[in-house]
């Protein structure tokens, strides 16, 4: 077999090694660039894709125990300077292309495999659940999905570039509320490029008007969510927690929180305490009470 006859080394060729691959350079090429490659201690294929032709020869150009076969395969010139013969040089090209050539191969399969794993493993993963018992329909696909997904394409990224969409978003949200920072941020520096970082879910709570407000019933946001999930039946819950008596400024509604506010029409008013006047200040502190537990009132959509 003439390395001139080949057009490409298959797989079996690039897995040569030790004799096996001296054996196929003795026949594809010659003996005695057999013996080059035995002197400089290549024993495998797969490691002429990261050598050349001249850095293979250097040994030829300097090292007296070369001399013979450096008569064979080249000459001295005039200057001193050591040439290699030019049929050799082309054989050598030739095997060190077709290796390098097999060895990019390698690389854009790999790439390309990995790309049609990460495109198709949410699709297959959503088939497999769409036919499982448990399915009942395309909008009961888990969260587990779209989120395998969204980290996938972030592996792609920079850390400082990861995107995530808002139903991933959202589950981060309820995971943060569910479980606290501690835990949340636990489980985001176990699942890299999984979950956003807390300062994002802070600023989306803060986006999504999450923050409880002192005194504030939110019957238009009942009503909207409702009439947006068909509901007309409501959960009404109370939760009443003892707490220690104290005053507190809020910058955010320039207010001071902690008092018993007062009723109108049967409804705490909010942002009642507001005043840029010690002295009111302070008979609001002589006549008015300050709250000894934390009531929070809940409504949950039901299902008729």
């Amino acid at each position: 077999m003439d390395i001139l006859q080949l057009t490409e080394l298959t797989d079996d060729m690039m897995n040569l090694s030790h004799e096996d691959f001296y054996d196929f350079i003795e026949t594809a090429l010659n003996k005695d660039l057999c013996d080059l490659f035995r002197l400089q201690s290549v024993r495998d294929m797969s490691s002429l894709s990261s050598i050349t032709v001249d850095e293979l020869t250097a040994v030829l150009k300097c090292i007296v125990e070369s001399s013979s076969i450096r008569r064979i395969l080249g000459f001295v010139s005039t200057d001193g300077k050591f040439h290699l013969r030019i049929g050799f040089r082309v054989t050598l090209e030739r095997l060190i292309s077709f290796a390098k050539s097999k060895t990019n191969s390698y690389v854009k399969n790999y790439e390309l495999k990995r790309d049609q794993l990460e495109h198709d493993l949410p699709d297959k993963l959503t088939e497999v659940w769409k036919q499982g018992p448990m399915s009942s329909g395309i909008s009961d696909i888990p969260i587990l999905i779209p989120w395998m997904k969204n980290t996938f394409e972030n592996f792609k990224k920079q850390k400082n570039k990861f995107t995530y969409d808002n139903l991933i978003q959202q589950f981060a949200l309820l995971l943060f509320i569910l479980g606290g920072r501690n835990c949340y941020e636990f489980l985001r520096l176990n699942l890299p490029a999984a979950l956003c970082h807390v300062s994002n879910v802070e600023l989306l709570m803060r986006n999504n008007e999450q923050k409880i407000l002192e005194c504030e019933f939110r019957f238009q946001l009942i009503k909207e969510y409702c009439k947006s999930n068909n509901c007309n039946y409501v959960f009404s819950s109370e939760d009443a927690t003892r707490c220690i008596s104290r005053i507190d400024y809020d910058a955010q509604s320039d207010s001071f929180i902690g008092f018993s506010s007062c009723l109108v029409n049967g409804l705490p008013q909010p942002n009642f305490f507001q005043t840029n006047k010690f002295d009111e200040l302070k008979l609001w502190f002589d006549t008015f009470d300050k709250s000894a537990y934390i009531n929070l009132h809940m409504i949950q959509s039901v299902a008729p």
